[in-house]
């Protein structure tokens, strides 16, 4: 990436800092306290629970309106890592006691000698009998679970959908993507690693189709999509990203994988026509994914309103697609949520429903 390039990139995120009043929130928006998802600032709020008979740690989930900890809402002193659970793709076996509906905020695993969080959502539209699509969705820099989770409304999707959502929390608030970003890129922070530690944490407490794992994020959290679709093929079935990029300048996915890009032409903050190697724009980066995939080479237009279009490349190797939403006009926010700190956003198109038809239609090859 140039040194005016990156010059640029950081104007731009000491901008978005003053924007934000210091709130440590790229989103802009308030604690993520207020938005009913009960996830605090720093992503971890809540008493934690050290003694759950699963061994993970997990601070206080409400279920039904009432409070719960890991372990008594589990309905079962079993350890769930005595579950069956098996490696590669293909549903697995339920664990012992099943995390009932409910929030889950700030559980907490050890990764890299180092011990990092997540929010957990289980929606009650969820059959906790039965395998489930599970939902990584990464905030953006400087923000935080409980904000990703108010931005991107995710919870009201993933129980529309009848998901599972993981909010991972990033080391300083941050996402290491390759050339991006923080504290996390300038540290090396392994968060490929962590997040498959992720999957396989609430794979201990929840039954979880390790066929059927998907992520997605905002910005820098978007830039986290693109690299798991790089580097961890094997285990997301497919991903999406708003308003991020690939800020990697080598990919090789170990298979062909899904990719959906939703991104504002008025992005001001991850420009829509890019800056340079490393930040590439959102087209030329679409192409290249066509390309990986094998795709037909001219994409065809799946939606169309107002000012969102959609454009999918099909005919990809084993069944893939891949897509680009593009909002004229649109600035660094979340399609489908109109409000936006940065930026206009749009109702015309929902990222949240253009993800849910991905997860319907794709899932890990199996063995």
């Amino acid at each position: 990436m140039t040194n005016r390039a990156l010059s640029t990139y950081a104007w731009i995120l000491a901008a978005c800092l003053a924007a934000c009043d210091g709130d440590s929130s790229e989103l802009g928006g308030t604690d993520g306290a207020t938005d009913g998802t009960g996830l605090g600032e720093d992503g971890s709020t809540g008493t934690a629970n050290p003694g759950t008979s699963s061994g993970v740690s997990s601070a206080e989930g409400t279920s039904a309106g009432a409070t719960t900890s890991q372990s008594e809402s589990s309905g079962s002193d079993s350890d769930p890592t005595d579950s069956g659970t098996t490696d590669g793709p293909g549903p697995v076996s339920c664990p012992a006691g099943t995390l009932p509906p409910g929030r889950y905020n700030g559980v907490t695993l050890d990764h890299g000698g180092e011990s990092r969080s997540y929010g957990l959502y289980v929606p009650e539209t969820v059959d906790v009998t039965q395998p489930a699509t599970l939902v990584l969705n990464f905030h953006g820099l400087y923000g935080n679970p409980g904000q990703q989770a108010m931005f991107s409304q995710y919870d009201a999707a993933a129980a529309a959908a009848g998901v599972i959502v993981a909010y991972p929390a990033g080391i300083s608030n941050s996402w290491n993507t390759g050339l991006c970003c923080g504290g996390a890129q300038s540290s090396g922070v392994d968060d490929v690693g962590f997040a498959r530690t992720v999957v396989q944490h609430v794979g201990l407490g929840s039954c979880i189709d390790s066929s059927r794992v998907f992520a997605i994020g905002m910005s820098n959290g978007g830039h986290m999509a693109h690299r798991l679709a790089c580097e961890a093929a094997d285990v997301f079935a497919g991903v999406a990203s708003v308003a991020g990029v690939l800020t990697m300048l080598q990919c090789n996915p170990s298979r062909p994988i899904s990719v959906q890009q939703f991104h504002g032409t008025a992005d001001s903050i991850v420009q829509y026509g890019g800056i340079g190697p490393g930040f590439p724009g959102a087209e030329d980066m679409m192409q290249g994914w066509a390309a990986r995939n094998g795709c037909a080479p001219v994409p065809n237009v799946t939606h169309q309103q107002g000012n969102s279009t959609c454009e999918t490349w099909t005919a990809c190797d084993d069944g893939v697609e891949v897509t680009l939403c593009t909002v004229e006009g649109g600035g660094h926010c979340w399609p489908g949520n109109a409000s936006c700190t940065f930026g206009s956003s749009t109702t015309d198109v929902n990222a949240n429903d253009v993800f849910a038809q991905l997860m319907e239609t794709q899932s890990l090859p199996g063995d």
